[in-house]
């Protein structure tokens, strides 16, 4: 006859992988909020130099990052592959990356009256259920908004640093969040004034346009367009803070900019091809290329030689970070 254990309580659970070698899940938790808010109280203390790996309701195994800061799923962490060995961390206070001199056609974006399109890879972001409009890109008065909603993230864009007034405005829910390494795509069609929106994973090479925003004439006409290409800088407009645009909070990482409209298989590739950006067969054809933290902080320099100055402004050579690795 067996014995059967109706309730079994342990701090650390270790089940035996390859070989002698035991693998251990520490806790199980609600929710990621839950879990972050063990850590930032240090009831729940992850161990450098091991994998910290939890169990999470609604997300499966996660691991603690040391370099993000954040719990990881662990199928978005084997994303960190596919992207370039370093990255730019963006604090969500003052710091952003400001390219002041554009040529080639990288000065076409966000200038709503030109074809254009930007791509860059997160690495990491802050998941916030604040409703903030964080600022992705900034050029003059126009820029590309994402609203922090726990799992629903918006789109909002403007064309003069105002999002109160629906003539220098344009939104959309997307109910999608980006995850800790997606790849981020906006292309826009003057012709048509359409600004299309797609988020993806490159661990999978899977994508989907999330938002297909028609730009209104008067954002047009209106806008305040200026020569300064700027990634995640803060701003304020009419209406306060929830009108206005808050610094981006996370890394960066593999920024691309074109003077034309990406489609069709150029999207595919952008999404699906790994951290050498420079073998995508549309590279020629794209204004500018930054790997971002790979060169002397503060500088972060384009491969195509468009964007030049460019630099991390209100950093430091900390920001210039690793790609996170699960160390065993």
């Amino acid at each position: 006859m067996s014995n059967v254990l109706q309730t079994l309580g342990v701090e650390t659970l270790s089940l035996r992988g390859y070989g002698t070698e035991f693998n251990s899940f520490s806790r199980f938790f609600k929710s990621k909020d839950e879990g972050l808010l063990a850590v930032a109280t240090n009831d729940y203390v992850p161990e450098p130099g091991k994998i910290n790996a939890v169990l999470m309701l609604g997300e499966g195994i996660m691991v603690w990052s040391f370099e993000l800061l954040d719990f990881v799923n662990i199928t978005e962490l084997s994303g960190a592959g596919t992207q370039s060995p370093k990255y730019i961390e963006l604090d969500g206070v003052d710091d952003y990356i400001s390219f002041p001199n554009l040529a080639g056609g990288s000065e076409n974006a966000l200038d709503w009256s030109q074809d254009w399109s930007l791509g860059v890879t997160l690495v990491g972001v802050e998941p916030g259920y604040d409703g903030n409009n964080v600022c992705l890109f900034r050029n003059g008065g126009c820029s590309i908004n994402l609203k922090r909603g726990g799992s629903n993230w918006g789109l909002y864009v403007t064309s003069d640093d105002n999002l109160f007034d629906s003539a220098t405005r344009a939104q959309a829910n997307t109910w999608y969040a980006p995850g800790d390494f997606s790849r981020i795509l906006f292309t826009y069609c003057s012709a048509t004034q359409r600004l299309k929106y797609f988020l993806g994973e490159p661990v999978s090479g899977t994508y989907a346009m999330r938002a297909n925003l028609f730009i209104p004439t008067s954002m047009v006409s209106g806008q305040n367009h200026g020569t300064e290409l700027q990634v995640g800088k803060s701003w304020s407009g009419p209406g306060g803070a929830y009108f206005s645009g808050a610094a981006w909070d996370g890394g960066v990482n593999n920024l691309i900019v074109s003077g034309t409209e990406l489609i069709g298989p150029q999207i595919d590739e952008f999404f699906q091809t790994g951290e050498d950006f420079t073998t995508h067969e549309y590279y020629s054809d794209i204004a500018a290329y930054c790997r971002l933290g790979e060169d002397t902080y503060p500088d972060v320099v384009d491969d195509k030689g468009n964007m030049t100055n460019g630099e991390l402004v209100n950093g430091s050579a900390e920001d210039f970070k690793d790609i996170p690795t699960v160390e065993s």
